[in-house]
């Protein structure tokens, strides 16, 4: 084998210097009285851990809180000071090993890693990695303080293992193992679900069996239009009637839930149970831009950072995004997941790919331009806790920032209210199968990992995974605490989106339906009748919707131009519904975004812009014959969605919560932002009142 690239940092031979964790002017700023706070009873390992670091300078009331924070985070003192950043992990374990009289790597050479199946644990916790060099294998360690004397004792006792040994940050071991081994994981990542469950995966549009069926209907559409052309419009026009009018009172239905049922209180969990490790999968792609703001709207979640495990997703080639990460000075809860070139370009192949790296227990997904309410982690750990094992995902409520920029982002957020505030919530409530959206997701991991987790396959892979989830048995709640994001303004962008989540409906609803009736079994009777409604009958009212304006159209056309006496009952009957049915798309659409909006969105939306619905549908209907028509070509290509920063939102990002509750310094939620400063016509951020009462 070929000597390593590997930097070795022999330090045995040098003296043992003390550590200086913080700077001098730090360390001089904090309190050195040893009597400045009570005394408690600690355990003596955990007495003896403190005493060490300070001991090495740091200040005793940081290292009392650290004390306390692992206590309630069933962490260690160590893991809380550099979770803080009081301590310098690479310091700090260049430190340790030369206390141990051991070499220090700061980086490994991917190659080096002997390779076994399970050395893919360490990308999930800590843990000794083996390397394989011209000397020998060696053993890479990431010491603690609080086995320090001990493991100076062993090696004392036993001075050859110094030979075999050498140190390294936990950092440092994870990013060998990623780089490591990379091609095996991505292609293992790309293909699991098709090889292990290939009836669940998209990567075939059609099935034999379905290409089969399919080009016998169309043969014999052909073949009934040729034959029998008006009795053919009228089965065309009653299926299509159907679809619009079960559409309709689906959503009539959640409103009057929505207007005559309260939500449900939430419990709260053990106050005496520790928090678990939460993993956050962003997946960002030629998102510099966006990365500053990203970083500090996930670092001002409240969460213990000792507890969380953020997973920032970028592509090998997006250098930029990579550079704007590495430019914020992440902390040790933070790391940089680089994906090979391979397969699909889309967010599920990313996620999926980082998700065998994931440490959490819980599992929550966000996007670049996501500003997340600061409770939302733990409201949804509270529900979990409260919650049935089966409980395997929760939703939170998205809102538009941008809800007054102009007419389709004003109607985008209209629609948004419609479906997460009113649509999603009856659905969760009558434990129907739930079509996720694409961010805010949270997930017990042992749920994604029993249904395979996410299709790099499918476009639109919230709502294929959402439905997996509940074939599995498993099912879908909801959260209040929501997540602010921005809506596209730019017709081209709309459309582009538009076009990608009707595409993933589309590859939903064929991968769903290869097996009809063991879907018919796993869904049952409701449930297969709302996910019909929710997923074709959204595709199928997008395409069709100029065809109900052409039915109309055609029937006024004959009202005017022949014998009114003539019209039978049954077409008179469909002619009314055909109006019914447009009018009431309509009305629907907008009565439940509107009973969804808080006052303030109210305010802000220009009523004017309500009537613009029928052109909102009509652009619909192009989506849908353009993803039509990308399914048979192209059906895995991922239009991204662009994020333009805008100067004047970030400002009011920052001082507005997602929930249109401010905080108040000693934590009490406020409802009116602050005076002074930046004055309230400034203010472009669209706030959200009364969704989340508690961040």
């Amino acid at each position: 084998m070929a000597p390593g690239n590997t930097t070795n940092r022999p330090l045995r031979d040098k003296a043992a210097t003390p550590l200086r964790l913080v700077s001098s002017s730090e360390a001089a700023a904090v309190p050195t009285n040893l009597h400045s706070s009570p005394q408690r009873t600690l355990p003596a390992e955990e007495d003896q851990e403190q005493r060490f670091f300070i001991a090495c300078g740091i200040g005793k009331p940081h290292v009392e809180a650290a004390g306390k924070a692992a206590a309630t985070n069933m962490t260690t003192v160590e893991q809380e000071l550099i979770a803080k950043r009081l301590i310098d992990p690479e310091l700090y374990y260049r430190w340790l090993a030369s206390e141990l009289g051991l070499r220090y790597l700061d980086q490994i050479a991917p190659e080096e890693v002997v390779r076994l199946d399970s050395t893919e644990v360490l990308l999930r916790r800590d843990g000794p990695l083996r390397l394989s060099r011209p000397e020998g294998q060696i053993t890479v360690i990431s010491p603690e303080a609080r086995y320090l004397e001990a493991e100076k004792a062993r090696l004392d006792a036993r001075p050859a293992l110094r030979r075999r040994l050498a140190v390294a940050s936990p950092a440092t071991i994870r990013r060998a193992v990623w780089q490591s081994w990379e091609d095996h994981r991505v292609r293992r990542c790309t293909f699991a679900l098709d090889q292990d469950k290939s009836s669940a995966s998209a990567r075939r549009v059609l099935t034999g069996p379905q290409g089969f069926v399919l080009a016998l209907m169309l043969c014999l559409s052909v073949a009934a239009v040729a034959a029998w052309p008006f009795s053919s419009f009228v089965a065309l026009h009653v299926m299509l009637t159907l679809f619009f009018s079960g559409g309709i009172l689906l959503r009539l239905v959640a409103l009057v839930t929505a207007a005559f049922c309260p939500p449900p209180n939430r419990a709260q969990p053990d106050a005496g149970q520790p928090p678990p490790i939460y993993t956050l999968l962003i997946a960002l792609r030629d998102e510099a831009a966006m990365v500053p703001a990203l970083v500090a709207r996930i670092s001002a979640l409240q969460w213990p950072k000792s507890r969380l495990d953020v997973k920032y997703i970028c592509e090998y080639e997006d250098t930029e995004t990579i550079a704007a990460l590495e430019a914020q000075k992440l902390g040790t809860e933070c790391e940089i997941v680089r994906v090979p070139d391979f397969g699909p370009r889309t967010k599920p192949k990313a996620l999926q790919y980082a998700l065998s790296g994931a440490r959490g227990s819980l599992v929550a997904v966000y996007d670049a331009e996501d500003k997340p309410g600061p409770g939302q982690l733990r409201e949804a750990w509270k529900t979990f806790c409260a919650g049935e094992e089966r409980l395997g995902c929760l939703q939170a409520p998205l809102a538009i920032a941008n809800i007054g920029s102009n007419w389709l982002s004003g109607l985008f957020a209209l629609e948004y209210s419609g479906l997460f505030r009113v649509l999603i919530p009856f659905l969760a409530r009558t434990g129907m199968p739930i079509p996720l959206g694409g961010t805010s997701n949270h997930f017990r991991r042992e749920a994604l990992d029993a249904v395979g987790g996410w299709d790099p396959h499918n476009v639109t892979e919230d709502a294929d995974l959402g439905l997996r989830l509940h074939a599995n048995g498993y099912r879908t709640g909801i959260i209040r605490s929501a997540t602010v994001e921005t809506a596209p303004v730019e017709l081209g962008v709309w459309l582009r989106q538009r076009t990608r989540w009707l595409k993933g409906w589309a590859q939903t609803w064929l991968v769903v339906m290869r097996r009809p009736s063991n879907t018919f079994a796993s869904l049952g009777p409701v449930g297969f009748t709302v996910f019909q409604l929710m997923i074709a009958g959204m595709l199928v009212s997008a395409l069709a919707h100029p065809l109900m304006f052409a039915f109309i159209g055609l029937t006024l056309t004959w009202l005017a131009t022949g014998d009114v006496s003539a019209l039978s009952s049954p077409h008179t009957a469909l002619m009314w519904l055909d109006m019914t049915n447009i009018f009431g798309s309509y009305l629907t659409f907008g009565a439940i975004g509107w009973f969804g909006f808080t006052a303030y969105e109210k305010a802000r939306i220009r009523r004017r812009w309500l009537l613009l619905a029928p052109m909102y549908w009509l652009l619909m209907s192009c989506a849908g014959w353009r993803a039509l028509s990308q399914l048979a070509g192209r059906p895995h290509i991922w239009e991204k969605t662009p994020h333009p920063v805008d100067p004047v939102t970030e400002i009011a990002t920052r001082r507005v919560q997602p929930d249109g509750l401010g905080q108040r310094p000693g934590g009490e939620s406020r409802l009116e932002p602050k005076s002074g400063g930046m004055g309230r016509k400034a203010c472009n951020l669209e706030r959200v009142k009364g969704i989340e009462p508690s961040s």
